[in-house]
């Protein structure tokens, strides 16, 4: 496959000597999307797709790599840039997602998959991989890990999945938690924040893997709290979508993914235009 886009970034987030966490991050203007692997002794958990079918098959490549059969993938939400390049790279792999965005998906899916190939082409994935396996919250052990499958509300979509690896001390927020990138914001942050404060205050998880930017630690969680209160000021203070992201892009000049702030935007002021 000839490359079209800048290369995705891998990062080695942990390894405890049993269980080895591996994240990919698409560049800054790409969205910075994170998607995950947690490697376990003898198969593979992987968490969320990628938006441009470039970086699902680098995620793919990456996963293939490791030389252990993919067992399961997560979707944690129903936005696009969480499953929408991963259906040409992860056709053979059993999918799994809360029942709502299952269902979600099955509406939305094919509708998003079409509109985004009309608009970019081969940049977008060929075909959809759609969830059919149901979670819902709980404990489970698989390959000997313990997970921990939460269902938060009301954040940057109204229903997400948050996975936890208590004995790595690691939670996968996904969008929970944007580091060091713009969010996507479509109403009233307070629920959102109410999550974020949950978060910083559980014990015994020192590392926060976020959905949009590098993997991050518990201080991502203060600075997020404090972009989501900028962006409501500005918000306030704005006239049009135009003047708000023009403020915000200035109050954050090196945050990644500003291309959200176009798509969020118009939603927010109730404009369609654009």
């Amino acid at each position: 496959m000839t490359n079209q886009l800048p290369k995705a970034t891998i990062y080695m987030v942990k390894d405890n000597g049993n269980v080895k966490v591996h994240t990919l991050v698409s560049p800054a203007p790409m969205f910075a999307n994170a998607t995950h692997i947690i490697e376990l002794p003898s198969e593979l958990i992987l968490v969320d797709g990628q938006f441009f079918a470039q970086y699902g098959q680098e995620f793919r490549a990456m996963a293939d790599s490791l030389q252990k059969p993919i067992s399961r993938f997560y979707v944690t939400h129903d936005h696009p840039d969480h499953y929408l390049g991963m259906g040409d790279a992860f056709a053979d792999v059993k999918v799994y997602a809360l029942p709502e965005i299952i269902s979600s998906l099955l509406v939305h899916g094919p509708h998003e998959l079409q509109q985004k190939q009309q608009q970019m082409g081969s940049l977008i994935a060929g075909k959809l991989a759609l969830p059919t396996e149901a979670v819902e919250p709980g404990e489970e052990i698989i390959g000997g890990t313990r997970f921990v499958f939460e269902r938060v509300l009301n954040t940057e979509s109204p229903s997400a999945l948050v996975i936890k690896l208590p004995e790595l001390g690691i939670v996968i927020a996904q969008d929970v938690l944007y580091h060091n990138a713009h969010a996507f914001i479509t109403g009233s942050v307070e629920g959102w924040k109410t999550v974020l404060k949950e978060l910083r205050g559980i014990e015994g998880y020192d590392i926060v893997l976020p959905g949009h930017g590098t993997p991050a630690d518990k201080a991502a969680i203060d600075n997020a709290l404090v972009y989501l209160d900028k962006s409501s000021e500005i918000f306030s203070e704005s006239n049009n979508a135009e003047d708000y992201k023009l403020a915000l892009l200035a109050a954050y000049p090196s945050y990644a993914a500003a291309k959200l702030i176009d798509i969020y935007s118009p939603i927010l002021f109730g404009s369609q235009e654009h």
